[in-house]
């Protein structure tokens, strides 16, 4: 039978080894990073909607809603958000309308992709993923939105006309369209209608009757959501200039954070 050991859980530095050979981690190199090399994005952070629901069995928001639309989700502004007006820099009028009600900080995102299974049992799988690091004191949540403000991606989307005297809206604010039309006919950009603030205005007379199936492709802003925290929480423990260390170790410092989204529409 094994002898057990005396001295159980024995914690400290191995014989030999002195606290003098460690380095601690420089954060702030780490966060010059996100804010010289990362992208600008607006954030809103996201809480469930009180509305009451109307399905016991699956939880189902209120569709009549005026809060959340129906769709159970409210945004607002991020408590906390650190942002440098000086790095931001200046924002278009349509960055400016996306990121109203939110706040403009800098993530550094990686593995942005839009990949197909089409080999799927029951339909093909799109990913739309992407990582998207940023400092600690951003503290992104559970189903955050985020939007890139300087990238732009091909949407699709059927809708059905409105009053031609109204703005015809798309579901994203659209930068630029590559082809409106009906069954029937092809709208010129300029002579059947313009691009105001990310909606479409119909040139007076030249918009269809109020119900017309239309597909719109277009160019807009990548909407995502945080799906997942691979790394929701990242500490180090710094000595680094410290009179009084809280623990023997060192302070403990926040390290920026890690989270995965997903193109909001594949949600």
């Amino acid at each position: 039978m094994p002898t057990l050991s005396k001295n159980p859980g024995v914690i400290g530095f191995p014989a030999g080894i002195k606290d003098k050979n460690r380095v601690d981690f420089k954060n702030n190199r780490w966060i010059q990073v996100i804010e010289s090399k990362g992208y600008r994005v607006a954030w809103f952070q996201t809480t469930q909607c009180p509305c009451r629901s109307v399905s016991t069995q699956t939880d189902q928001a209120d569709p009549n809603c005026t809060l959340c639309g129906g769709n159970g989700w409210i945004f607002f502004k991020p408590v906390g958000a650190v942002s440098n007006p000086k790095i931001i820099g200046a924002l278009d009028t349509l960055q400016t309308k996306i990121s109203t009600g939110g706040a403009v900080i800098h993530a550094v995102m990686t593995g942005l992709g839009n990949s197909k299974h089409p080999w799927e049992t029951v339909g093909p799988r799109l990913e739309g993923t992407s990582q998207c690091t940023v400092r600690a004191e951003n503290k992104l949540g559970y189903y955050d939105r985020i939007i890139g403000l300087d990238a732009t991606l091909v949407y699709a989307q059927l809708i059905l006309a409105g009053d031609p005297a109204a703005l015809l809206v798309t579901r994203y604010p659209v930068v630029s369209v590559n082809l409106l039309r009906s069954k029937t006919q092809v709208y010129a950009l300029g002579t059947d209608y313009t691009v105001v603030a990310g909606d479409i205005q119909w040139v007076t007379g030249k918009g269809p009757v109020a119900g017309t199936p239309l597909t719109c492709h277009y160019l807009c802003h990548p909407t995502y959501r945080v799906i997942e925290h691979p790394h929701t929480v990242r500490l180090t423990y710094s000595k680094f200039k410290v009179e009084k260390p809280s623990t023997p170790m060192g302070d403990p410092i926040d390290l920026p954070t890690q989270a995965l989204l997903r193109y909001e529409w594949l949600l």
